[in-house]
């Protein structure tokens, strides 16, 4: 996904050499956040994959749907903002689709949607954490995210301490 974001933010002219890690996606943010909600509309929809990968989100489609914004002049901010919001929306989509295919059994006690964690350095993202807390609990969705240890490698370092520690 990281690597997502850097095309997304070379596209759109916000941030073409990244000289320290996620600055990129930083700068994307920023820009997108300044836009607030009049971003531009894309899709990152989820597709079949192949063997062993049952979905994977189509970011040819979506890069296409930049590339022709940005011919037409549509504004890097309104870029950024829309690209967030996309993938917002393809992280509900996969919430749904797990929940939908049944691999979790019978769901959620009480008849409530389960729990989604939100994990990684993606979310270290404020504005897409946000689009996505809302989108999910919009849907009835619990959602599971870091406050202690950071989503990002800072975090999978400690749990590798933990566990040398134990060992």
């Amino acid at each position: 996904m990281g690597r997502l974001f850097d095309a997304v933010a070379s596209l759109t002219g916000i941030c073409h050499l990244a000289g320290y890690e996620a600055q990129a996606a930083m700068e994307l943010q920023a820009v997108a956040t300044a836009c607030g909600d009049g971003g531009a509309c894309y899709d990152l929809p989820l597709v079949a994959g192949q063997a062993g990968v049952p979905w994977q989100w189509d970011g040819a489609r979506l890069v296409r749907q930049l590339v022709d914004d940005l011919r037409d002049g549509v504004p890097a901010p309104a870029m950024a903002a829309g690209f967030h919001s996309a993938v917002a929306r393809a992280v509900v989509e996969v919430a749904d689709r797990v929940v939908s295919s049944g691999s979790l059994g019978s769901g959620a006690a009480g008849g409530r949607r389960p729990a989604v964690a939100l994990s990684g350095g993606v979310f270290a993202n404020a504005l897409l954490l946000r689009l996505s807390l809302e989108a999910l609990r919009a849907r009835g969705y619990e959602v599971l995210r870091h406050r202690t240890v950071p989503p990002n490698d800072g975090g999978l370092a400690l749990g590798q301490i933990v566990i040398g520690a134990r060992s």
